[in-house]
């Protein structure tokens, strides 16, 4: 009778497991596609207005309409990053209409590619948390893709960067890696996996610092050294297209300049860009911080492969911004939630467990969406637009010469064809104004660049007429949570220097 009364009762709990699949995972979507509503609010609301027009933004549109214009991925002769991010920012333009919506509507120039890169964040929200499902499970999964989602220290993804475009073919390579596993078709996902590694290297050198990681995970899954090393032939291969096309063009020595320039143009000021990534996001980094040490504690090598050959090289290279610790952090984002996942399950209670995590689910979006809105309904660009509509109305190119950042000087050269424009004011350290008349737009950066030659200081000082467009900046709180907008002031106190009384005409 006992034997009878067991075997019903196995039949009904596997019966009712089947029945609960369905609704657990009907649940487990919706959760997903919640996470990705608030990743593209956070990512895609206000995307011209905040944040400010970087300078190196101004340089990869530049380079991108140049390959629009001319089908030539390589900008004159300086190689100082690899060219796949402008072919794929090129290829969007063209899709969206460039450069005739610039024309219609200035926002345009950068809403257009900043909604590109709201886009690959919302992709990067939902490739972080397929990896943290697929190596920790589903609870690391939620937790790393909304702190992925809403956590402050993502708006960096909102930039127009090498390391924002480089970003889902690094994460795709990785999960693509981790599926090869228990596929039929292993072969063609290691190859893919070492397709789209290539192409992140291809973006920005920095990613062979994730060779490791991919590597590892690669070996781990096949156990075979034959498919490592299959793998590893298109992930060199690829970025090799770069040199490879400088010395059949003969511009191999303009390659060796460019890029030992590029690594050797160090500040020497590593912890201070530490000091501003915590300024930027306090709570973020104490928890990556503490959870990378948990990693080194716990011995996860699939953490510790994805963050310390980066912090390594970063540690090597003399040049370091806080913008190029957007590599890792979708890392920090699986981390954290690693940790957070392993100290609940030490509540032995599972309705205790899931209190721990609906609590810790609820402040972190909460605090992270509160925090990121603040900063993504700021705007913090309205001054630098006014400075360009200023330059279309008033830049005459027969007898003037205008002298400014890229984030500006593109728009004036390769969308309104005008002459006489230098693509970035540090041109003038090496070929001087051979027009009566000069234009310069002084802002933040042109200051922050004017020690680097006397050039700099005695154009400044010898255009005498000026007029100012200030978006007071400076009135804004940048005390915690709002710590970013510190890193945000390029719109700040922009003049307008002339050599001639020119009566500006306001739009």
């Amino acid at each position: 009778m006992w034997e009878g009364t067991w075997k019903k009762l196995q039949v009904y709990r596997v019966s009712r497991c089947n029945e609960l699949m369905p609704l657990q995972s009907r649940r487990h979507y919706l959760l997903l596609f919640i996470i990705l509503i608030l990743s593209s609010y956070v990512h895609l609301w206000n995307p011209a207005g905040f944040p400010d027009i970087f300078f190196d933004e101004g340089v990869y549109m530049r380079r991108a309409v140049n390959v629009l214009e001319t089908g030539n991925p390589q900008e004159a002769y300086f190689y100082d990053h690899p060219y796949w991010g402008q072919i794929v920012l090129a290829g969007f333009l063209k899709i969206a209409g460039f450069p005739d919506t610039v024309e219609q509507n200035l926002e345009m120039s950068y809403l257009v590619p900043r909604i590109l890169m709201g886009i690959f964040a919302v992709l990067d929200t939902f490739l972080v948390y397929k990896i943290a499902e697929k190596k920790f499970g589903r609870r690391t999964a939620v937790i790393a893709s909304v702190l992925f989602a809403v956590m402050p220290f993502t708006w960096l993804l909102r930039r127009i960067l090498l390391d924002t475009i480089l970003l889902p073919f690094l994460l795709s390579s990785i999960l693509v890696a981790m599926h090869a596993k228990d596929s039929k078709n292993q072969n063609l996902l290691i190859l893919g996996s070492a397709l789209l590694l290539g192409l992140a290297i291809f973006t920005k050198v920095t990613a062979v610092t994730m060779i490791p990681i991919v590597g590892y995970i690669i070996y781990t899954n096949t156990r075979c050294k034959n498919n490592l090393l299959k793998w590893m032939v298109p992930v060199f291969a690829i970025p090799l297209i770069w040199p490879a096309t400088s010395l059949l063009l003969n511009q191999l020595d303009y390659w060796f300049r460019g890029v030992f320039w590029q690594a050797g143009r160090g500040s020497g000021a590593n912890l201070v860009v530490v000091g501003q990534l915590f300024f930027i996001d306090t709570v973020l980094m104490v928890l990556a911080l503490a959870s990378f040490v948990f990693a080194i504690y716990k011995r996860k090598l699939f953490l510790m492969l994805w963050f310390v050959p980066f912090l390594l090289f970063v540690s090597l290279v003399g040049y370091l911004q806080y913008f190029h610790f957007i590599l890792i952090l979708p890392v920090m984002c699986i981390s954290i939630g690693f940790m957070i996942h392993t100290c609940a399950k030490r509540i032995q209670k599972n309705k205790m467990q899931n209190y721990y995590f609906m609590i810790v689910m609820a402040a972190i979006v909460i605090f992270g969406t509160v925090s990121s809105s603040t900063l993504i309904n700021t705007d913090l660009t309205r001054g630098q637009f006014e400075v360009l509509r200023l330059l279309v109305d008033n830049f005459n190119d027969k007898d003037t010469t205008l002298l400014s950042g890229p984030a500006y000087s593109w728009i004036l050269s390769d969308i309104y064809k005008r002459d006489h424009v230098f693509s970035d004011y540090s041109e003038i350290l090496f070929e001087p104004v051979r027009t009566e008349k000069t234009i310069l737009v002084a802002d933040m950066h042109f200051m922050d660049d004017i020690s680097r030659g006397i050039q700099l200081q005695d154009v400044y000082d010898d255009l005498k007429y000026t007029i100012t467009v200030d978006d007071k900046i400076e009135e804004f709180n940048t005390a915690f949570p709002y710590g970013s907008l510190a890193f945000t002031r390029e719109g700040q106190l922009i003049e307008l220097k002339t050599n001639w009384d020119l009566s500006w005409k306001r739009p």
